[in-house]
């Protein structure tokens, strides 16, 4: 398994989609090209998970009135 060191989408022109992925431990930056149809899997995929274990770890960062709040 790999780990990423960095990973970004990027869009060099209508209708391409690029994904973009560095290796920890590596310089070189890999370019691989996807589809539309993956680009909006990752979307809505990586947007569900993400939500899904903000919600059940409770993790949504407080501000600062909120902290101010619990300790009155």
């Amino acid at each position: 398994m790999t780990i990423a060191k960095l990973a970004y989408l990027t869009t060099p022109a209508p209708g391409r989609y690029m994904l973009n992925i560095q290796a920890f431990g590596s310089d070189e930056l890999i370019q691989i090209e996807i589809a539309k149809a993956h680009l909006v899997n990752f979307l809505i995929d990586g947007t569900a998970w993400a939500l899904r274990e903000e919600q059940h770890l409770n993790r949504f960062p407080k501000t600062q009135t909120e902290d101010q709040h619990e300790r009155a």
